[in-house]
């Protein structure tokens, strides 16, 4: 049966919301306990994307990542264009496969943070040397913006994602700006799992702060010490979020990263 899924059993949302990190994990979750409460059949249809997104209170990004693992497992498909949406494709979940394929989507995460530390950390090290004082006082400018969204979550990521572009355009260099794009379309979903804190709030505004004055005075010594303690704060949520250690996902290959002059 194709369609929208039974309206008898769909008096209540079709996913329950996601209330602690909105992992694309979780996400699997919920969109398959919704799947079986909702009895669905091979060929019905479950809500769409915004539909779904709104539900779990997660980002598109995070939802397309999760839809991607269901995917791969055999369990939906995703049908776009005129008449798409998201298909069943297999009444009986297929535990073994979820299991394997959210393995490899985490090790794509692992990858995704690992590359952010070479990209973002050559991006910013490049516009230390290459920026003039206008790209100085627009840096300043994002902090100051993101000094005032404090407690607003939406309006951090914002002014977070300003701020990296900010230092992307200092750089001078099309292509790392063309790489420090891509690497933001990656991050997003990743960024998105987390809801932050005030705490954490403040300690991102202290960070670029330190990064933006490193800059200034051209310490890059200075600056690989902020920039590790920048990248550590993502790495770190992540590898708590899978239950795993940030010694365990990334010392080893951190460690073995070529030295940056």
């Amino acid at each position: 049966m194709s369609g929208e899924p039974r309206s008898a059993l769909r008096e209540a949302a079709f996913v329950d919301p996601i209330a602690t990190e909105r992992t694309f994990e979780q996400a699997i979750e919920r969109i398959v306990e919704g799947i079986e409460r909702s009895r669905l059949r091979h060929g019905d249809a479950l809500p769409k994307e915004a539909t779904l997104a709104a539900e779990l209170g997660i980002s598109k990004p995070t939802l397309r990542q999760a839809l991607r693992v269901l995917e791969r497992s055999g369990l939906i498909e995703v049908r776009r264009g005129a008449g798409g949406g998201i298909f069943l494709s297999a009444e009986l979940v297929p535990i073994d496969l979820l299991r394997s394929q959210v393995a490899a989507e985490e090790s794509l995460v692992v990858e995704t943070l690992v590359a952010r530390r070479i990209v973002e950390g050559g991006a910013t090290r490049l516009a230390s040397i290459a920026a003039g004082e206008e790209d100085f006082q627009e840096m300043e400018r994002t902090v100051a913006l993101l000094a005032a969204a404090a407690g607003a979550r939406d309006q951090v990521m914002r002014a977070d994602a300003a701020f990296h572009r900010a230092v992307s355009r200092a750089s001078g260099n099309r292509s790392m700006q063309a790489a420090m794009r891509e690497l933001a379309r990656e991050l997003a979903p990743i960024r998105d799992a987390y809801p932050g804190s005030p705490v954490d709030d403040e300690h991102t505004l202290d960070v670029h702060r330190r990064q933006v004055e490193a800059m200034r005075g051209g310490d890059l010594d200075a600056l690989d010490v902020i920039l590790d303690e920048h990248f550590r704060q993502l790495e770190d949520l992540f590898a708590s979020a899978v239950g795993s250690t940030w010694r365990k996902l990334f010392a080893t290959t951190v460690g073995k990263l070529p030295p940056r002059r």
